[in-house]
């Protein structure tokens, strides 16, 4: 059995202590995970968490990017109100 591994591909930042991470997998696809970077005295330790995406061509990265972009308009637009309660 061969391990998985993962290339970098991009990194963007989304609250002051996480990252998203887009990688090339090589079973194929792509991933996109979430980091946080834990910090230990001088040591920054970065820390994926578990239940990433796979997503399995790059037509579907457009289509991720799509969403957001549409995400982000109708927010814009004000046509969506921002909210914080999950419950």
């Amino acid at each position: 059995m061969s391990n998985v591994l993962y290339n970098e591909i991009a990194r963007a930042k989304i609250t002051e202590t996480r990252e998203v991470v887009i990688s090339d997998c090589s079973r194929g696809g792509y991933t996109m995970a979430q980091v946080m970077a834990v910090q230990e005295g001088e040591v920054v330790t970065p820390i994926f968490m578990k239940g990433a995406f796979h997503i399995d061509s790059v037509e579907n990265l457009y289509n991720l990017r799509d969403a957001i972009s549409i995400a982000i308009k109708k927010i814009e637009d004000g046509e969506v109100t921002e909210t914080t309660d999950w419950d």
